[in-house]
């Protein structure tokens, strides 16, 4: 009996290691097939990955296309915006190549010519858009080069002009109520400038300008108490005096009627810059002034 389970054993044995033997090969070859598989599909894994990324860097720098035209405005806008007028140049350039040109195209480029001190071009980029849509920002640009060369009267001409195109842009407001003061026309200046302020009361240049009207007004307390509510800082005060000072320089017969010395005087001096007025016809009263400044001071 024990001889027989000896020998059923072995046979088991036996029957054990060849089945091991045939099934090893296959294991090996299953495994190999699996470990195959498992490489090829991280290596398509990572090199689907890496054309992602390659695509994804391409798109990143490819210059704008058609299709992308308005994002391209955008960037030159920025640019001007910051300053970066000569390089704005540069990409109007590459975007009128590719897209061809447009009136704010135009009108861009008008900005930078002009920003760049290329006057003669810049003007006649202006004069080109005055029967386009940008017919207001062309009006408003040429009154910027009047002004730059000095010609006050002939910058608010312009900015009259632009302003008939778009009169609830405070901007070119400001603008023309700037050039009337500078060129000796301050009761004109009076609406313009309090419109502008108005508009946009947040705008420290629009109440700088309101501030330097009330200044050259004499009305040194209501100046004062708008650039207290603006929060304009020191450096933009003292610019503002500065400015009416230069303009109250200007006109000699206000500033010899009360300080021989100068005009920095009366300008500073509330009580001295209102009997300047009382002996000057030419300096209007403030007081049909006086209740838009009130709103404008109270919030509204």
């Amino acid at each position: 009996m024990k001889s027989f389970m000896t020998q059923a054993n072995t046979a088991d044995q036996g029957q054990h290691h060849v089945l091991s033997i045939r099934v090893l090969p296959f294991l090996i070859v299953l495994a190999s097939t699996l470990l195959a598989a498992c490489s090829t599909n991280s290596a398509k894994v990572y090199a689907q990955q890496n054309e992602a990324a390659l695509l994804r860097q391409q798109e990143e720098e490819k210059a704008p296309t058609p299709d992308n035209k308005g994002m391209y405005l955008g960037l030159i806008r920025q640019m001007q915006e910051q300053g970066m007028y000569f390089a704005s140049l540069a990409h109007i350039d590459a975007y009128e190549q590719k897209n061809g040109s447009a009136p704010e195209v135009q009108r861009l480029r008008a900005d930078a010519l002009r920003e760049t001190r290329q006057g003669a071009a810049a003007e006649t980029a202006y004069r080109k858009l005055l029967n386009s849509s940008e017919a207001g920002a062309a009006w408003h640009g040429l009154g910027l080069l009047a002004a730059q060369n000095g010609d006050y009267k002939g910058a608010a001409a312009s900015l009259r002009e632009a302003v008939k195109v778009e009169p609830t842009n405070p901007v070119m407001l400001s603008d023309l109520g700037y050039a009337m003061l500078r060129s000796g026309d301050i009761a004109a200046a009076r609406v313009p400038l309090a419109q502008a302020a108005e508009l946009a009361p947040d705008n420290r240049k629009m109440i700088g300008n309101l501030a330097l009207l009330l200044l050259v007004s004499g009305d040194v307390e209501k100046a004062r108490a708008v650039m207290d509510k603006a929060a304009l800082p020191a450096d933009s005060r003292a610019a503002v005096y500065g400015l009416a000072a230069e303009i109250g320089q200007q006109r000699p017969t206000v500033v010899a009627a009360q300080d021989p010395a100068g005009s920095v005087k009366s300008i500073a001096s509330g009580a001295a810059a209102t009997a300047a007025k009382k002996t000057n016809p030419t300096v209007p009263p403030a007081t049909p002034f006086q209740s838009m400044l009130d709103r404008f001071g109270n919030g509204g």
